[in-house]
């Protein structure tokens, strides 16, 4: 019976010993899921970079030898760009060697591992064509499957891992560093300043508009872009100021928008001639000294059309337009043709449109379109608000915002050719008003999505429509 058990002792000792063995040996081997990229390129500066069997070679425009890596390091992609923006080019090499650390270790490091680790390198590139190390990873923190420079900012490094997670990378001070890889976008709805709103203020809060947007305060400092329907334009006359119908809000409240963090200024809207030139004028002066990127109207002095402008962040450029149906049968549009940008009707205009899209389709990543459309105090969406939005969604527009109902109505993707979808928020219904129609009107919304970098291109990751209360609570 012992030398049974004795005998079943050394067999399990020998499988514990044969897994170790197999443990070590395949730590000591490259990971099999790795994908070894193969290129040949020509820098700007004429440094030509050849990748090949996991071996880089640098040769100069004449094929001479300038630099090679040696054996100890297995290289999986290879880059170069001037990642840190001084003028001068640096070599980026994505690679894999055994254990974390060269020769020079940290002092509180006495060892290392034997198996393969995965590694950023980054050489200088002299103007010489001399190849000096500048900064090595000596954990990245992640598993990288593909890394790639942004096509727009090749100072931008995008990494994709084995959980499909991207990351951006940057240069900063010393070293690349994380910076976020999403934008968080919040758009508000119809920001109409009634009389009884600005009498309020003018009464009870020493003319301060800043209690309008204070209970959305978190909301808008949370986004990296928020935006806001100016439905009602601005005017610094007193004389000016005024309700519904022909509405003029004062200067305040677009010091109340500016103080409250928002970064976008929509007013293409059925009220923007409601104070002619003079009221477009002092409104797109205004948000342009605070900036804040006002989109849809086009001040008296501009010569040309603007169909969209573009704003940057976290290295997404995103082209934002702005649309209204009408402006209440007002038209200034033969004395000061790029005032109000109008839904397009007839066929010259709309090829006009999408030709802009296209445009814009050329200089930035993502295409957001504000419509003013429908109709008014109905949640049914209209035949022309249909057909806008597939016109929108046919020249690529990625997201869709609405307003002028005042009520919400719902949300929708749309299939695209190109194989993307166009999300549509047909209406967000009222933000600030004190309009008491029925509970419709009193409900408004806030649409929220995030976009993110991906290795295949902007996407968009998450999207919801969140309720809010529209009427302004007076204390």
């Amino acid at each position: 019976m012992k030398k049974i058990l004795s005998s079943k002792k050394s067999v399990w000792l020998l499988l514990v010993i044969a897994a170790a063995i197999c443990c070590i040996y395949w730590a000591l081997l490259l990971p099999s899921w790795v994908s070894w990229q193969e290129k040949e390129f020509t820098s700007d500066a004429g440094i030509e970079c050849h990748l090949k069997r996991k071996k880089v070679t640098l040769t100069d425009r004449d094929g001479n030898l300038l630099w090679t890596n040696n054996k100890e390091l297995k290289i999986q992609d290879a880059f170069i760009t001037d990642i840190d923006r001084n003028g001068d080019e640096e070599l980026i090499l994505l690679l894999w060697k055994r254990g974390r650390y060269g020769n020079e270790k940290p002092f509180w490091v006495t060892g290392d591992e034997i198996s393969y680790s995965q590694h950023i390198f980054i050489y200088d590139i002299s103007e010489n064509g001399e190849i000096d190390s500048k900064w090595f990873a000596s954990d990245i923190g992640r598993l990288v499957t593909r890394m790639k420079l942004l096509e727009r900012d090749e100072a931008i490094i995008l990494t994709e891992d084995r959980n499909n997670d991207n990351t951006l990378w940057i240069w900063s001070s010393f070293g690349l560093k994380n910076i976020d890889n999403e934008v968080k976008f919040a758009a508000f709805g119809d920001n109409i300043i009634h009389k009884s709103i600005y009498e309020y203020a003018y009464t009870n809060k020493h003319g301060d508009f800043s209690f309008l947007y204070e209970p959305f305060i978190k909301e808008i400092e949370s986004a990296d872009i928020a935006s806001i329907q100016a439905e009602t334009i601005l005017v610094d006359k007193p004389s000016a100021v005024s309700g519904y119908p022909q509405f003029g809000s004062p200067i305040e409240v677009g010091e109340a928008i500016k103080n409250a963090g928002f970064d976008v200024a929509v007013c293409g809207n059925n009220h923007a001639l409601d104070k002619g030139i003079y009221g477009i004028d002092v409104t797109t002066s205004f948000y342009k000294k605070n900036d804040i990127t006002c989109i849809g109207i086009q001040g008296s002095s501009d010569k040309a059309y603007r169909p969209y402008e573009i704003i940057s962040k976290n290295g997404i450029r995103i082209a934002l337009f702005s649309y209204t149906y009408g402006t209440n049968g007002m038209d200034m549009s033969e004395k000061y043709p790029y005032a109000v940008h109008y839904i397009p009707k007839t066929e010259k205009e709309k090829e006009q449109c999408v030709n802009d899209i296209q445009d814009a389709k050329k200089e930035a990543d993502f295409i957001v379109v504000y419509a003013h459309w429908g109709d008014e105090y109905t949640k049914s969406i209209s035949d022309d608000q249909r057909e806008f939005a597939y016109l929108l969604c046919d020249a690529g527009v990625d997201v869709v915002i609405g307003t002028h109902p005042h009520v919400l109505q719902y949300v929708q993707t749309l299939e695209r050719e190109d194989g993307g979808e166009t999300l549509v928020y047909y209406s967000l219904g009222n933000f600030r008003a004190d309009q008491k129609q029925d509970e419709a009107t009193r409900l408004g919304g806030e649409a929220y999505f995030t976009i993110e970098h991906t290795f295949d291109g902007i996407r968009i990751k998450d999207y919801e429509l969140k309720e809010i209360d529209a009427v302004v609570q007076r204390k």
